[in-house]
């Protein structure tokens, strides 16, 4: 599956079932999908013209592509006006903290981009969704389990 499947995987989330990959407060909801970034490349490649993503030409084989969509838990509204930083902390290894990129598809709005995410389980992020003067901290495991795409 690629970025561009799971922006829309992400984005019709809402209308779903919850799942582990949903993170929710009084004032937030959100969505994430994690995938290896060498299949959210070749989606988008079969597409041309072939966009830039998130500043990676060819991502290394262990590279994975976070997006993230945002909703108003009270109403349902997409969050599009935010902005989304996340800290991640992989098992071993030195955490490293990103800003998310706003990433449109369509009518819908997500955030993205790409962390070095090794085989293994507990890599933890922090999310972190600042909207005016008010942070909300979101707090995800991933278990990367796969050896490649």
């Amino acid at each position: 599956m690629g970025a561009v499947a799971v922006a829309v995987a992400v984005a019709g989330a809402a209308q779903a079932a919850p799942t582990d990959q949903r993170q929710q407060n009084e004032r937030i909801t959100l969505y994430y999908g994690v995938v290896p970034a060498v299949l959210s490349q070749a989606t988008l490649a079969a597409h041309p013209p072939a966009p830039e993503v998130h500043g990676a030409a060819r991502p290394a084989s262990d590279t994975h592509h976070l997006v993230v969509a945002l909703f108003d838990t009270p109403t349902g509204q997409r969050i599009t006006q935010a902005t989304v930083t996340v800290r991640h902390t992989p098992p071993k290894g030195v955490a490293m903290s990103k800003v998310l990129e706003p990433m449109p598809l369509g009518d819908a709005l997500s955030f993205g981009t790409t962390f070095v995410i090794a085989k293994g389980r507990h890599h933890r992020f922090r999310i972190e969704v600042r909207r005016g003067e008010r942070v909300e901290r979101f707090d995800v495991v991933y278990d990367n389990l796969h050896s490649g795409p």
